[in-house]
């Protein structure tokens, strides 16, 4: 098959600069006071909705195409450190106007590792046993993930609220630098392992070839890496632009406004889960678990040292600890995935129990937000 002309590959990153134009576009005509009623905010609304899928596909074709030049689990990382990069930027962009705000990076990252962790493993299970009664990946992969984020994750989120030098769910100052620090020191030591001696581990060779339907590269490396990190962006900044209006829209229904966040959450997460469902629908659930638990260790091997950071910079301290209720649900999150992926092997059963957690989640947010009406 010829070469498409290079013409026709740029117009097809087209929808990209589209992107970025819409998202532009809807920030400059919005208005806190908008109440996103008329026909023609809707309209803009979904025309947004549109954008960040079809960017969202493109970062996930560029990122194929980056896997197949690098190799796993490289190509996958590429990903994963673009996505989180600019997630934290975007967590970033959210604390500066709201100084009052102190939960807003912790809340951010709770709902992307509940997102990750039941959603999209379980969707990505669920689809693959569509086709086949049970997926396999490398033991030593999940295991090796799960003992960092089951670590950290405990550290940042569980351990602050019962702590006695603080108020529960805040950390005193020394303790606040050595999680930050604790966070960036694993994570990087991890990644060096990832890459180096521990390769093999996040690799998985079947014994039956697996036609996979990967993008061909028609750009040099240096511009398909510009534009993954492009089609990231426009992501985020349509995701921002959305949620503000998504927000809106839902004080005006009175929905509980955590899910407001969930929602924005989950449209930043759109390349990466694309990505992984992708995967996990042409059986290689080796790429499914490298993307979706190498987002899972990123989003706090990153995201609490940036906040961290900004603390000094914005001056907001953040609250770290979560509240009983979703400390509960964290602890049971962690403890059915230890349990259904350290043996390298899921079937649909397994990705079902995924599921269930997260609509538990969802009405435990309800459940809490009628009591606070109250």
């Amino acid at each position: 098959m010829d070469a498409p002309s290079r013409t026709s590959v740029w117009m097809k990153e087209l929808p990209i600069f589209l992107g970025l134009a819409t998202g532009a576009f809807a920030h400059s005509h919005w208005s806190p006071a908008d109440p996103m009623t008329g026909g023609a905010n809707l309209l803009l609304t979904g025309w947004i909705l549109i954008f960040i899928l079809i960017c969202a596909f493109r970062a996930i074709l560029q990122a194929e195409a980056l896997a197949v030049h690098f190799g796993e689990p490289i190509g996958t990382i590429i990903l994963t450190l673009s996505a989180i990069t600019i997630e934290v930027a975007a967590v970033a962009a959210m604390m500066l106007p709201l100084q009052e705000d102190n939960s807003v990076a912790r809340d951010t990252m709770f709902a992307v590792l509940m997102l990750i962790f039941n959603l999209l493993i379980g969707l990505a299970i669920v689809l693959g046993g569509l086709r086949k009664s049970s997926q396999e990946f490398n033991p030593r992969s999940s295991s090796n993930y799960l003992s960092f984020i089951i670590a950290l994750g405990t550290i940042t989120l569980i351990l602050p609220t019962f702590m006695q030098s603080e108020q529960a769910g805040w950390t005193s100052d020394y303790m606040e630098i050595y999680v930050g620090i604790s966070c960036l020191t694993i994570y990087i030591l991890f990644l060096l392992s990832q890459t180096s001696t521990s390769r093999e581990f996040f690799e998985y060779k079947p014994t039956e070839q697996k036609q996979l339907h990967a993008h061909t590269a028609y750009h040099s490396i240096a511009i398909t890496i510009m534009l993954l990190v492009i089609s990231l962006g426009a992501v985020v900044i349509l995701a921002e632009s959305v949620g503000k209006r998504v927000t809106v829209l839902f004080q005006t229904w009175n929905l509980p406004v955590p899910l407001s966040g969930i929602f924005i959450a989950a449209l930043v997460l759109a390349p990466e889960g694309l990505a992984a469902l992708r995967a996990s629908r042409e059986n290689d659930m080796q790429r499914t678990m490298n993307v979706l638990l190498g987002s899972a260790l990123a989003t706090i091997g990153l995201t609490v040292p940036a906040v961290i950071v900004m603390r000094y910079v914005t001056g907001v301290k953040p609250e770290l600890g979560l509240e009983p209720p979703y400390i509960v649900l964290f602890v049971l999150t962690l403890t059915v995935s230890l349990v259904n992926l350290i043996r390298g092997r899921v079937n649909m059963m397994q990705g079902l129990v995924h599921l269930l957690i997260f609509i538990t989640w969802i009405m435990v947010i309800f459940d809490e937000s009628s009591v606070y009406q109250v």
